[in-house]
């Protein structure tokens, strides 16, 4: 092996290593955070976020890839399989609540939103 490639595999195994005693030391907090995750100003920003990308914003924009890359794949200037890439792409945003609810999480699905 070369010195260099050798250096760079060292250095990607103490990332590795360095990652994995992050996610060791914050396992408690996630846990924690599992439950009052809706609750914070975080979860407040991130449930924003996806009623933007399942609301009407997020319906318009889908829209608009979707015929933009339709057309382009039909005059020869996008691959169909960028094509097929991004309604792939689509139709996981639309149903990522489902996808995450199938997977059995055990905390509650969805955004509340918090009335003050």
């Amino acid at each position: 092996m070369k010195p260099q490639t050798k250096n760079l595999s060292l250095a990607w195994q103490v990332c590795l290593m360095v990652m994995l005693s992050v996610i060791l030391v914050m396992l408690p907090d996630l846990a924690h955070a599992q439950a009052t995750a809706a609750n914070t100003p975080m979860g407040a920003v991130l449930c924003t976020v996806t009623a933007w990308f399942t609301g009407n914003t997020g319906k318009g924009l889908a829209t608009i890839a979707i015929t933009v890359i339709g057309i382009g794949a039909l005059l020869g200037k996008v691959s169909w399989g960028m094509a097929i890439i991004v309604g792939i792409g689509v139709a996981i945003i639309f149903g990522a609540a489902s996808i995450v609810q199938a997977m059995g999480t055990t905390a509650q699905s969805g955004c509340t939103q918090a009335t003050s």
